[in-house]
């Protein structure tokens, strides 16, 4: 399952664009990964990549996370 292109979705402000874009190259590098591992590649910087893919993908998902809470909060006070 794929993240949407973030050209697809031109009313995202920078914050949410750039989050999208880290959360697309993190699933990335974790497909490479598995599909490294999955052919008998069992180099450690493979694993090591997967590990940092989860870690800046659960970062990005937070910032992304923040930056709707944020557009949220803006909203109510112009309600």
């Amino acid at each position: 399952m794929g993240i949407g292109s973030v050209s697809s979705t031109p009313t995202l402000f920078q914050p949410q664009a750039s989050a999208l874009e880290g959360l697309q190259d993190a699933q990335a590098r974790v497909a490479d990964g598995a599909e490294q591992i999955a052919a008998g590649n069992l180099d450690p910087a493979v694993v090591v990549s997967i590990t940092n893919a989860q870690t800046d993908f659960a970062a990005n998902a937070k910032v992304f996370e923040a930056t709707q809470e944020n557009t949220q909060r803006l909203l109510d006070m112009f309600a």
